[in-house]
Order: structure tokens, then C-alpha cells, then sequence
């Protein structure tokens, strides 16, 4: 079969690392196995074979017999090697055409003439598989059992010269990486050796001659003491004897050396023992000890220099400093004389190892230079670089020593902060890159290498930006932020680039410049950051806010839709309600119409709630700023729900702070309806109880007053552990409340989101058993002025000989009109869509309109668009006023864009449609 199990995305990678290591996929080792396949297609007697190799995505032809030589790459997933490579043994096809899977396959089938296919897998030592060795032929074949075997040993040696191409490699590299290494020694100006237990060199480089004058062939084999001068051998060998008895492995030590011509070199050697041999490195200091000797003459006349000098005698006591010293250190010659300087010139933080060392070093007559934390005579820390120098008698004892002392301290601070900058930007994850002034990079740290894949060696003398840069990337933005730097101007970008694998990644660039002492741009240094997961956390914000907008509007959308669709029928139940209780119904029928109308208004109830809350949710819901009589609004609030409250045997009374003044600015309607939730919910849970209205004046100023609201209730109370959630949508306190009492659990959520827009909180005090209390605090502005309010009771016969055009395509409501405004004495005309209420309009005179906004064809904004545009001051005055199921957010501005005058919610209310009607009627028949 050809189908075999695909690997897992896990071993596949690992095939491909497999494949990789052998580095064969571009040129090369086609010579080698050109007759391996040869060989292959003699044996099969066949005219084409090539070896493939299976890549990610391509198969790659090698060593081709037969086949046009552009054919190079295959794509992989219509190959057979794809699938042959995973066979246990040869996979061989004797006549594709009777294959019935072969037989479709593209690569053989579209006029290629392919017949016969064997496949030897290509699978190196761990099993992983490589690709195959392929023979072709136009005619059908049988290979024979020796030729298949033969096929399959051919096979073996096509990887076997892969596993040797890769084992030269890794050799060619070992053996570089070994010359790197010992070019490393030889050519360097220090004397590198290895020396056995005995001091034999086994190994010099070729600094001997350079510094020594001798050949490397005249050292080898040679005992370093031959080349020692003779009266350093007895110290050396000492201080080295000592050395190794403390179980010391390295040391540091000065000693000369003669050369060729006889003439002595002093060298400073680092010496190491490991193994039975001894590493050693050795640096020409002979013009240093020059300068020490020189430096011992100058001393004596140091007495103007800048830097300190100081003389000890033999005993390391000090008998002379100079001026400079003092200066340096605070310490004068009295503080100092007859004492160790060390001594005095240590603190707390001084490594007294040092001094110690210095000490046995002058004992030993050797001269040193140590940098030492020590301290001043006001104990202020100070850095010092300490040049000794020892004088020697005529018998070869110490006699004098001469240091030369200079302040290092600014030298160390800035020493010390370089390496912390240079620890940091090596070690820190941030990329950091350094560039010259004209922004050609001049190192960068490891994290920068791994950041963008490519190495110091690749990035020098590079624009980082033009390197990394692609068709997306903003090189506007690259161009600007790059002229800011030639101003010496700091800047922060983030940009859009590519890694050296192709990988697209986002990065913000610091970069700051350097400038030199004469002002200068001398350099800059980048922070880089890799910001591409914050980018994709961006984007991935903006198409979830995208989203949710969506979602809300549909939401908003669906909900207006439902608004109308439920609003129409209930139109019809509660319009025909109110006029067959006003029809003079039989006592019989009285409570039946009563419970209709109250059933048909608590659905409405509900509907406004959810509506109510969605316009809060989508912030779609203002606060009206309006003046009105606070105390006339609560009077009002519990006169309509003393009934209800009678009904369940409470008192409802209203407690009232006379200081609040008589008028105040705000919303009357939402304020009304917390209020009425609040105190429903009371009336609701409470049975022969009290319930109170409390409203008190907190506190009074110039422009504003706060005023206290709070609303008690006896009743069944609230759990404590079910007061956190109660103001939560379609909540209840607890599970039966709903089935028990009514209710959708969103008036409280209602009234705590219409107290945030009066920026307030809503606080609660409850008991359970024993009632509770909801109370807030709001923020009213008062009312300047106080305009007298007289509300004119409306008379219906007031309208009589007024003509009337009811819009509206749906006939119930146009019954109900009918029947209400037919009472009334008014004159009413009726249109089913928009098109018949232009022609009506044109043909008659009418004092005012309801437009109803849903129709068929024209709806009600277009048609009294088309109103207002006639020419005319009746065609720009007659009032228009819309009939409305839905609430969208936006039909308010609607309204006053297409000319309306107002607008009445359905289901119709008897008394809102008289107000209307007295509103723009009322002047003219008072007059």
C-alpha cells in the first residue's frame, strides 16, 4: 500500500533536524553519489534515477540519471517519495497504471509516461527518514529479489557517504577551531610555554624570538632555568616551592631572563600547575622596571609633583611624604612618620590582603603596583594606585622604597559603572545595541543576537533599521527617528521587522546619543525590545472592543425590534382596555377589564425595565437637567401607591424636610423612578406593616444642595449573605421570591445604575424577618429663580373642529385612535403608509399629525423629511408628531433631524396623548 501512518508534528520536526544535520538540500556531494545512481540504474536496467530528499515542503532531486537537470525541486505533497521514504523495505510499483492510487498521482500521470517507480528509503542511523533512491522507466518492470536487495544495499551507501560528508565536516571544523587556537599562541607578543615537573619547555611559541632572540627548535627540550639569570633562579624557585607546599596552583612572579646576545629582559610571568605541567605566559616588563628605576631617582625630587610620593625606610616606616600627599590624603608627615602606611590609609572596606602582599613583595625586594580602597584622614573612601619602587644597597638589601601615589577615585567610579553598564547590557534580556554617530553599529549584546538572529559579525558597520526593515515596515517612520539622532535628539519608536528566519517581529527602539566633551554626537546606544506579543494583545483588544460594539448594537437592535413587535399587540390589549372600561361595562365585567389592564400594564412594566437597563448599559440613557418641585413629585409618588399599599394592609406615609428648597434642577422622571422602585419593593415585601419616605436636606451652598432620601420597610427583610448581589440583573434574594412576590429582579439594578449617573451610591440596612432600609444621597443644582407652575386641567372638548391625520399602517391602532380622539370633538383623517400621507398632506389642511415610524415602503422619518421640504409655512409648521414601538438610542436626534415635533411611546396613554394634543392646541383656544 502506498498510505502509511503520517508522523506527528513532533517526530516530523525532528525527522527535518535529522535531514538538516547533514547540510546536503543545497550544493554539493552530487559527485559522490552521481555513481551511486548510476550504479542503481544499471542494476535495475532502468533509463531514469535520481536520489530525493524530503524537506518541509519541497522535495529536493540529487544525482540525477536520465532526467532534464532543471528539475530540481518537487513540491512534496504530490511526490511518492512523501510516502515511500516510511516503507520498511523497497517500495517498488511494476506498472503504475494498474495501481489505482499511482495511476491519479499528478507527478506520474500528467504526461510524464511514467510506468514503472521503485523507491529505496533513505534512513539514516537513527531511523530517521531522509528520502529515496528512485528508479524510473516508461516501461512497466519486475525487479528481481537480487536486484531489490541490490537496491536496497545502494540505498545504505547513499546515507553512509552522507553520515562521512558530515563526519568531515565536523573534523574540518574541529581541526579549524585547534589552528584558531594555536594561532592564537603563536602570534602573540607574550612568551606562552609548557613546561614538565622538572622545568623542561615542551611547547614555546614563536614570542621566544621576537623577545629572546632564540630559534623555538633551540628552546624545546631545554631547561627554562638554562635561560634564567643566575641570581633570580634561588628566589624563584622558593617563592614557587612555597607556593606549592600552601597547595597554591598559580602564581605570579617577576624574574629575568638572558637572551641570545646576552643581554638581560626582565619578565612578569603567570605560572599554572596542572597535571605535571606548568602553563606559562610571560610578558616583557623590562621598560616598566626601567621607569621604576628612574621613578627612584625622581622621587627625591618630588616635592612639587602632583602626585603623592612617599619614602619608607627599610623597615617599611614612612620618613617622607610630599605636599601633593597630603593634599591627596589629609595626612601630613607628623601624622605619618615612623609608622607603615598601610597602617594608616586602611578602613573597613580595604582588602588587607593586598597590603599584606605589598608587604611580602618589598620583602622579597620586589617592586609593585596595587590599587587600593583606602581612606582619608577624614575617613572619606579613596581610591589609590600605589607605584612602589625598592632601592637596594650596595649588598643587595632593601634600603629605601619610593611610592608614587595617585588618586584613582574618579577613575575607579567610572571603571566600576562601565562594568555595571557592561554586566548589565551583556546579561540583560533587553537587546542593546551601540552604534557610531552615523548609526553604523559597533556591538551589540547576546540578547540583541538572539532578539533578530543575526550575530555581532553580521550586524557591524550595518543600519539596523535598513537590515531588518520590510515591505510593511514604516521606513518613514525609520528615516525620521534617525534625523532626530543626527539633531541629538533622543526618540522611542515601535517598528514593524524581520528577523533573519523571516520571522515577522515587533520591536520598540530607546535610543539615546552620546555626545563627546565638545558637544558632539560621538555615539548611540538602542535599548530594543521585543513588543510582539503586546502588538498582538493590541490588535487582538481592538477586535474584541470591534466586537463587542457589534454584538452591543445587535443587542440594542434586537431589543428595539422586539420592542415594537411586543409594543403593537400590546397596544391593541391596553388601548382596547381603557376604552371598553370607559364604555359603561357591566359590573360583571369591571374587575375582569381591571385585572386585563393591570396585567397589560405590568408587562409593559417589565418590558420598559429591560429596555430601561439596556440604554443604561450601552450609555445611551442622559439626565435631563430640568427644575420641578421635589416635594410635589414625592406627594404625587405616594398618592399613586397608596392604593397598592391599602391593598396589602401597609401605611405608607412621607416623612419631609420643610429646609429642601421648593424647587431644584434635575431629572423629575428618573428620579420618579427610583423612587417608585424603591418604594414598590417595599409595598411588595411588606404585609400590615409601615413603610416610610424620608426626604432631609444634608446640606445647602451657594449653587447646590444635598439631599438625603431613604425608604423604610418593616417586611420580610434581606439575608446578610444576599446582600452583596441584589442590585445584579434578574437577581432575587432568594428562589422562590420571583414565583412568590413577581418581579424580573432588574429594578434594583436599575435604580443602583440610575443613581451612578446621578453620581451617587445606593446604601442598604437590613434584618431578615424584620425590614429594610434603602437610602442615597444626590446633588441637586437649585433653581435661581422660582417660576409659578399652574397646571391646567385638560378639557377633550377644548379640540373640537381640529383636524387630525393618524399614519399608521396597522388597523388596530387606528381603531384605537379613532375611538379616543373621536371623543374628543377632534376631526380625524387616516393614511396607511407614508405615500398616502404626502398626497393627504398635499390635497388638506391639517392642525396636527401622528406619524407612525414602522411602515411599508416610506417609513415615518423619510416621509416627514418629504413634508418639511415642501415649499410653504404650513408644509414647515404643521406639528408632526411620531408614533414609536422602539427605543433605539439614536431616534431621539432622528426626530429632530427629519422635522419631527415630538414623539408618544405605544402603547397609547389616553392622558399623554391629551397633553400632546393641549400642548400645541391649548394657546389657541384659550385665545
Amino acid at each position: 500500500m502506498l498510505k502509511v501512518d503520517a508522523l506527528s508534528a513532533e517526530q516530523e520536526e525532528l525527522r527535518l533536524s535529522a535531514l538538516y544535520s547533514y547540510d546536503i538540500l543545497a550544493n554539493g556531494l552530487e559527485s559522490e553519489l552521481d555513481n551511486l545512481t548510476k550504479l542503481a540504474a544499471q542494476i535495475a536496467n532502468v533509463p531514469m534515477a535520481y536520489i530525493s530528499f524530503v524537506d518541509r515542503e519541497t522535495v529536493i532531486l540529487k544525482a540525477k540519471v536520465g532526467i532534464d537537470h532543471t528539475y530540481t525541486t518537487l513540491p512534496r505533497k504530490v511526490t511518492v517519495c512523501e510516502h515511500a521514504m516510511f516503507h520498511p523495505g523497497v517500495f517498488v510499483v511494476p506498472d503504475v497504471e494498474a495501481d489505482p492510487e499511482l495511476a491519479s498521482n499528478s507527478m506520474l500521470s500528467q504526461g510524464k509516461g511514467i510506468r514503472f517507480y521503485a523507491g529505496a528509503p533513505l534512513k539514516d542511523a537513527d531511523g530517521f527518514a531522509l528520502g529515496c533512491l528512485v528508479l524510473l522507466d516508461r516501461e512497466p518492470r519486475v525487479l528481481s529479489a537480487h536486484q531489490i536487495e541490490a537496491l536496497a544495499t545502494l540505498a545504505v551507501q547513499v546515507v553512509a557517504q552522507l553520515a562521512l560528508k558530515r563526519k568531515n565536516s565536523q573534523l574540518e571544523a574541529q581541526t579549524k577551531r585547534f589552528d584558531e587556537f594555536v594561532d592564537i599562541f603563536t602570534v602573540s607578543p607574550e612568551i606562552h610555554c609548557i613546561l614538565d615537573r622538572n622545568g623542561d619547555v615542551l611547547f614555546i611559541n614563536n614570542a621566544v624570538t621576537s623577545m629572546l632572540q632564540y630559534e623555538v627548535n633551540e628552546v624545546i627540550g631545554k631547561s627554562m632555568w638554562d635561560y634564567c639569570y643566575h641570581e633570580d633562579v634561588e628566589k624563584t624557585v622558593y617563592v614557587i616551592e612555597k607556593g606549592l607546599k600552601n597547595k597554591d596552583k598559580q602564581f605570579s612572579i617577576d624574574f629575568r631572563l638572558v637572551d641570545k646576545r646576552g643581554d638581560i629582559r626582565w619578565l612578569s610571568w603567570g605560572m599554572v600547575a596542572k597535571d605535571n605541567r606548568w602553563y606559562c605566559y610571560g610578558r616583557d616588563i623590562t621598560e616598566r622596571k626601567k621607569v621604576e628605576q628612574e621613578l627612584t631617582k625622581l622621587s627625591f625630587v618630588a616635592s612639587k609633583v602632583n602626585n603623592g610620593v612617599v619614602i619608607n625606610d627599610a623597615h617599611n616606616h614612612v620618613t617622607w611624604v610630599n605636599e601633593a600627599f597630603t593634599k591627596i590624603t589629609g595626612f601630613t608627615l607628623n601624622d605619618l612618620k615612623g609608622k607603615p602606611l598601610g597602617d594608616l590609609i586602611s578602613g573597613p572596606d580595604t582588602d588587607w590582603s593586598l597590603i599584606e602582599n605589598a608587604r611580602g613583595l618589598t620583602q622579597q625586594k620586589q617592586s609593585f603596583t596595587v590599587d587600593l580602597l583606602a581612606y582619608r584622614k577624614d575617613k572619606k573612601p579613596i581610591w589609590l594606585s600605589i607605584y612602589n619602587t625598592v632601592v637596594l644597597d650596595k649588598e643587595g638589601k632593601v634600603e629605601t622604597e619610593v611610592e608614587i601615589i595617585i588618586d584613582i577615585t574618579e577613575k575607579k567610579k567610572a571603571e566600576e559603572e562601565l562594568q555595571i553598564l557592561s554586566l548589565v547590557a551583556s546579561k540583560t534580556n533587553t537587546g542593546v545595541s551601540i552604534t557610531n554617530a552615523k548609526g553604523e553599529i559597533t556591538w551589540v549584546n547576546e540578547a540583541l543576537e538572539d532578539l533578530v538572529g543575526y550575530s555581532l559579525d553580521e550586524l557591524s558597520g550595518k543600519l539596523l533599521g535598513d537590515l531588518l526593515s520590510t515591505k510593511q515596515t514604516d521606513k518613514r517612520l525609520i528615516e525620521n527617528a534617525r534625523k532626530l539622532a543626527l539633531k541629538k535628539q533622543a526618540y522611542t519608536i515601535e517598528v514593524l521587522a524581520q528577523k533573519r528566519d523571516g520571522t515577522s517581529i515587533w520591536l520598540a527602539v530607546a535610543n539615546t546619543p552620546v555626545l563627546n566633551s565638545q558637544g558632539q554626537l560621538e555615539r548611540q546606544v538602542e535599548l530594543i525590545y521585543d513588543i510582539t506579543q503586546r502588538k498582538q494583545v493590541e490588535q487582538e483588544m481592538l477586535e474584541a472592543r470591534e466586537q463587542a460594539l457589534q454584538l452591543s448594537e445587535a443587542k440594542e437592535m434586537f431589543l428595539s425590534v422586539m420592542s415594537h413587535e411586543i409594543r403593537t399587540p400590546l397596544n391593541a390589549i391596553i388601548g382596547m382596555t381603557h376604552l371598553l372600561l370607559d364604555n359603561q361595562p357591566k359590573p360583571s365585567q369591571i374587575d375582569d377589564l381591571n385585572i386585563l389592564k393591570f396585567s397589560g400594564e405590568n408587562l409593559l412594566n417589565i418590558i420598559n425595565d429591560i429596555l430601561d437597563f439596556t440604554k443604561i448599559e450601552t450609555g445611551n440613557l442622559h439626565l435631563e437637567t430640568i427644575p420641578f418641585d421635589l416635594h410635589t413629585l414625592c406627594v404625587d409618588i405616594i398618592n399613586s401607591l397608596q392604593v397598592n399599599a391599602g391593598k396589602k394592609g401597609n401605611v405608607l406615609i412621607l416623612i419631609y424636610d420643610d429646609q429642601v428648597p421648593e424647587q431644584i434642577l434635575g431629572d423629575k422622571t428618573r428620579l420618579y423612578q427610583i423612587l417608585i422602585n424603591l418604594l414598590g419593593n417595599a409595598i411588595k415585601f411588606t404585609d400590615k406593616g409601615r413603610i416610610e419616605l424620608s426626604v432631609k436636606l444634608k446640606r445647602n451652598v451657594a449653587q447646590e444642595v444635598e439631599i438625603y432620601f431613604e425608604v423604610r420597610d418593616n417586611g420580610i427583610g434581606i439575608p446578610k449573605d444576599k446582600q452583596s448581589y441584589i442590585f445584579e440583573t434578574f437577581t432575587q434574594a432568594r428562589t422562590d421570591i420571583s414565583r412568590k412576590y413577581g418581579g424580573t429582579g432588574l429594578g434594583l439594578a436599575i435604580t443602583k445604575k440610575l443613581l451612578k449617573l446621578y453620581r451617587s451610591e445606593i446604601e442598604i440596612e437590613s434584618t431578615e424577618g424584620k425590614g429594610t432600609v434603602f437610602s442615597f444621597v444626590i446633588k441637586f443644582a437649585k433653581q435661581s429663580i422660582i417660576l409659578p407652575v399652574a397646571e391646567q386641567p385638560i378639557v377633550p372638548n377644548l379640540f373640537t373642529d381640529k383636524k387630525i391625520l393618524v399614519v399608521d399602517d396597522n388597523e388596530v391602532n387606528i381603531l384605537i385612535a379613532k375611538r379616543f380622539l373621536s371623543k374628543w370633538g377632534l376631526d380625524i383623517d387616516f393614511a396607511a403608509n407614508g405615500e398616502e400621507a404626502i398626497n393627504k398632506v398635499v390635497g388638506n389642511t391639517y392642525d396636527l399629525i401622528f406619524m407612525d415610524i414602522r411602515m411599508p415602503g416610506i417609513d415615518g422619518f423619510d416621509t416627514t423629511k418629504i413634508i418639511r421640504e415642501i415649499p410653504g409655512n404650513y408644509y414647515a409648521n404643521v406639528p408632526i408628531i411620531a408614533l414609536t414601538a422602539s427605543t433605539l438610542h439614536n431616534e431621539n436626534m432622528k426626530f429632530k433631524e427629519s422635522g419631527m415635533n415630538g414623539h408618544i411611546l405605544k402603547p397609547f396613554n389616553p392622558e399623554e396623548i391629551k397633553g400632546v394634543l393641549a400642548k400645541f392646541f391649548g394657546a389657541e383656544v384659550e385665545g
